[in-house]
């Protein structure tokens, strides 16, 4: 399966871009010391936000710091959020899906109750819950970064338990592990002999899913004004504050540049460009996981009728006896 996978080129695609996309933050961090350009000679001679250039790929805000460094620095942070959060999501929900193929006939309790957790928005629930937290200065960055992580890998638990324990269903009724229950085969050595190989790569497209689905959920949080790690509030006039990211993490970029958005439309545009690409990017590696797994699973090309050479012999007319011809006793 894995190997496969490298041989698609929509998931080449996809990884390529989100791994240069790692580089080149990381290389901003380690060798250019994490610097936001802020000079005031990126405004213009009104002080207003110059628009995208050359000179400035993504222009610069109304405080003189080049966008393009910004995006650049966040995304370490926006896509480690994303990768570390569905991670843990899907290894508890593993977890969870275990409890649950041993719950017996207390699954369809636990599943109706797990339904309600799809008619409560999560990006609400996390800004009533966390939203008051994340903005007093009394916790430091790593605490509310913590918090809000935990939260965020909690909602999805019940949900994708139940989705990979439907997989696991599925599995259950293929006629190998009919064969192996049939043969003695306890639960565990079934799990762990026939259904993990057959579910590794449903587990590495559900990961890949909740990766955008966390991306998505980062976004909506910005919107709110509820950033990873701390919301600021950063002076934008004399008498009126605009929140503001610790950590340049993209939805942090959104949330703080929406109030500039009439003033300043690109320094809106292109952070919510960078998350639509980057879902694009696992949109294609989660398309090419896919089309590996159904290659896998694809029958052996039967040979057409016109292919086939004929397997019928000669028969000799002398093989025949005729029951007329048969002598009697």
């Amino acid at each position: 399966m894995i190997k496969n996978i490298w041989k698609d080129p929509l998931f080449i695609v996809g990884f390529l871009f989100v791994f240069g996309l790692l580089v080149a933050s990381f290389y901003h961090l380690i060798v250019l010391d994490n610097e936001i350009y802020e000079e005031q000679y990126i405004n213009n001679e009104e002080g207003m936000p110059i628009e995208p250039s050359s000179q400035y790929w993504f222009g610069s805000d109304r405080m003189g710091a080049d966008l393009f460094s910004q995006i650049i620095s966040g995304a370490k942070y926006t896509l480690g959020i994303a990768l570390a959060v569905s991670l843990l999501r899907v290894g508890l929900s593993f977890l969870g899906s275990f409890l649950l193929w041993r719950a017996g006939r207390v699954m369809p309790f636990i599943k109706g109750l797990s339904q309600s957790f799809y008619y409560i928005p999560s990006a609400l629930l996390i800004f009533f819950v966390v939203g008051p937290i994340i903005k007093l200065e009394n916790f430091t960055f790593w605490e509310k970064a913590f918090f809000e992580m935990l939260l965020i890998i909690a909602i999805a638990i019940p949900n994708t338990s139940i989705l990979i324990k439907e997989e696991i269903n599925l599995i259950e009724k293929e006629e190998f592990i009919t064969s192996a229950k049939l043969m003695g085969g306890s639960r565990l050595r079934i799990l762990s002999k026939h259904i993990l190989p057959h579910l590794w790569s449903k587990l590495l497209l559900i990961y890949v899913q909740q990766v955008i689905a966390v991306l998505l959920l980062l976004a909506h949080l910005g919107i709110l004004g509820v950033f990873f790690g701390g919301t600021t509030m950063r002076e934008f006039t004399n008498e009126y504050e605009i929140p503001a990211s610790d950590s340049n993490e993209w939805s942090g970029l959104i949330g703080g540049y929406y109030y500039q958005l009439r003033l300043a439309p690109w320094l809106v545009f292109f952070p919510v460009f960078s998350f639509a690409a980057v879902i694009l990017a696992f949109n294609f590696m989660a398309e090419g996981i896919k089309q590996s797994a159904n290659k896998l699973s694809l029958p052996t090309k039967v040979k057409s009728k016109s292919d086939r050479k004929p397997s019928l012999k000669l028969v000799e007319k002398e093989s025949f006896v005729f029951l007329s011809e048969k002598k009697t006793g």
